[in-house]
């Protein structure tokens, strides 16, 4: 259980820290950029693109290790593009006009029972990137690792 729950919050860590990356890149720039993930077990990542004509690819992240072998689930389904705006905040919608995703939720690709599984916020109202503990919600929801109820 602790190798998977240590995949889980790479994973985690690792999304959420290339959000803050583009988000950062954004600001610096003062234009927009997008964040683009690639759920794909054992090669995916994600990569960053300054929003201009043409398109300039920024850095990008490859899942290594432990993270390759979790699974991503995005809300909403289907969605893997975040855009943020030179100052930082997400647009409501992607230069393709797809609305971008809120929540990246992290469980193993094998089931592991006793796992817990993790979310990545962005968006949605928050000013900020979280990573929270749906788990955690049933326990105590006003604790600041439980992901906040809708």
């Amino acid at each position: 259980v602790w190798i998977a729950d240590s995949r889980i919050r790479a994973a985690a860590e690792h999304v959420a820290g290339g959000l803050r990356v583009a988000q950062a890149e954004a600001i610096k720039r003062n234009e927009d950029v997008e964040f683009i993930l690639d759920p794909t077990a054992d090669t995916g990542g994600w990569t960053l693109n300054l929003v201009a004509t043409p398109a300039t690819p920024l850095p990008a992240g490859v899942f290594q290790e432990g993270a390759r072998l979790t699974q991503f689930t995005v809300l909403p389904a289907g969605n893997t593009i975040v855009t943020f705006s030179g100052l930082g905040t997400v647009r409501a919608a992607n230069a393709d006009a797809s609305l971008p995703f809120e929540q990246v939720t992290i469980a193993p690709t094998t089931v592991v029972p006793g796992t817990r599984n993790l979310r990545v916020l962005v968006g949605g109202g928050r000013t900020g990137i979280k990573i929270c503990d749906p788990q955690w919600t049933l326990i105590d929801p006003d604790d600041a690792k439980a992901c906040p109820v809708p």
